[in-house]
């Protein structure tokens, strides 16, 4: 590179010094013999005019071009007497103007296609450029989603398990599973709204995702500076308007986590809640498909399915086991009476007293119009007769205030008759027997005046 350097400067000197120097020297000596030969002479001048404007430039040619010109001019009017010669010299002080202006007008010719060249190949350069980088960024997006599509293929992979995932537990821990996988970095948590928790309580109440470089230069969470974590990003979990919680990410290292993390973890978090909702669902229709729409007592349906395993469990295994049926005395002249509004009043109060009153082990449903049905599990015949006439006189003692339109809440007093069967252990009975037992039971306890307790005796 040195060198290089080296033999321009010498270039530079022979082009803007020597070569003029020498030009110089050579329009002295074509002058001095111009005085003694003046027509023979004088195109000769033509050559260092030419080589001076190639080498070292239009400024030094022009000038020796100017100055042999006119020293062709006076030479022509002072030093030289015949007309001819005159007319030559003037014909050749011309040619010599008409070389330079030759000259001059090929150099801008060549000037002016050299600089639309440049522009063409800037503009060339430009273009290849523009599409360099074109290429670059369909390159890039190209990697970054050949990167996504590998995520959601991964993602796609886990989330077929979502389906058979119908218990919230296991959907958080999928969650923060397929999280890890998709990032590949950090520590993931899906929590459930707690108002305790800062960062579920700043984004419920914002409604925005959130990012954090560090928390600790963060004064809007000045709890969690000594919670260890530096950067957190984290985002909303919600579904029918509902916040349901929140997806956190974190870091013990700075600026861990990018906008694009923000925008990949926000559209995962929709996958999230449809999970969830979709749990909460089919919570719910197994709920309404058990539950009665009256009393939220199980349905007679939804009993008498876990009857027939109560009862093979325990006579398989000589289990005490005890079914009571009991029927609201007198419900038709209530529903004659004050309509059939009052009618369920009455049911629903009595669907609370016996989910009071029962234990937390059985099982009670809405057996049919005014029966109601309980499995008592473990339970002997000594101790269910205990139970069901603590019941009963619960209910005997209770005032129901019924209301009325245009009235005063009506006063009444109910009474129940109620019937059980008991299993001994030692008793083999079928399902329809057992039931058909304790129905027995309670017609006897009709039959005997109402408001009273009978059992079922296996002779």
């Amino acid at each position: 590179m040195q060198e290089n350097r080296v033999s321009k400067n010498i270039i530079d000197i022979i082009y803007d010094s020597l070569l003029p120097v020498a030009s110089g020297i050579f329009f002295i000596v074509w002058a001095v013999n111009l005085l003694k030969h003046p027509v023979l002479y004088f195109p000769v001048i033509a050559v260092p005019i030419i080589i001076l404007y190639y080498f070292s430039g239009s400024i030094f040619s022009g000038i020796l071009t100017s100055i042999s010109i006119v020293t062709g001019i006076v030479e022509s009017l002072f030093f030289v007497e015949l007309k001819t010669e005159i007319y030559m010299l003037l014909f050749e002080c011309l040619a010599i103007l008409g070389v330079y202006l030759i000259l001059e007008l090929y150099r801008r010719r060549y000037v002016y296609i050299e600089d639309k060249f440049l522009v063409e190949r800037d503009n060339l350069r430009k273009k290849i450029a523009e599409k360099e980088f074109a290429i670059s960024e369909n390159n890039r997006i190209s990697d970054t989603l050949s990167g996504q599509i590998e995520n959601f293929r991964k993602i796609g992979d886990i989330l077929q398990t979502f389906h058979s995932s119908l218990n919230e537990k296991e959907i958080i821990h999928k969650s923060e599973h397929i999280t890890f996988m998709l990032f590949s970095k950090g520590t993931w948590k899906l929590r459930k709204y707690d108002d305790s928790d800062e960062i579920a309580s700043y984004i419920k109440q914002t409604s925005s995702p959130l990012i954090v470089s560090n928390i600790k230069k963060d004064n809007r969470f000045e709890n969690m500076h000594k919670s260890g974590k530096i950067s957190i990003i984290a985002v909303p979990i919600k579904f029918n308007e509902i916040f349901w919680g929140i997806l956190e990410g974190s870091s013990y290292n700075e600026n861990f986590f990018s906008q694009e993390n923000l925008q990949q973890l926000s559209m995962f978090s929709s996958v999230i809640a449809t999970a969830l909702n979709n749990f909460y669902l089919y919570k719910q229709l197994q709920s309404l498909a058990i539950s009665d729409g009256l009393t939220g007592l199980y349905t007679n349906t939804y009993f008498k399915e876990r009857l027939s395993e109560e009862l093979n469990r325990s006579l398989n295994n000589k289990i005490p086991f005890s079914l009571g049926l009991l029927d609201v005395d007198g419900f038709k002249e209530v529903n004659d009476k004050y309509s059939h509004q009052a009618g369920d009043f009455v049911l629903r109060r009595l669907a609370s007293i016996l989910r009071l009153n029962f234990r937390e082990s059985d099982f009670i449903a809405r057996y049919g119009g005014e029966e109601f049905a309980c499995m008592m599990l473990h339970t002997s015949s000594k101790e269910a007769y205990r139970i069901l006439e603590k019941i009963r006189t619960f209910i005997e003692r209770e005032d129901f205030f019924i209301p009325v339109e245009s009235l005063l809440p009506v006063r009444l007093k109910i009474t129940v008759s109620l019937g059980f069967v008991s299993l001994n252990g030692k008793t083999q009975v079928s399902q329809e027997e057992f039931l058909k037992n304790a129905d027995e039971a309670l017609y006897k306890a009709k039959r005997l005046g109402k408001n009273r307790v009978e059992e079922y005796i296996y002779e």
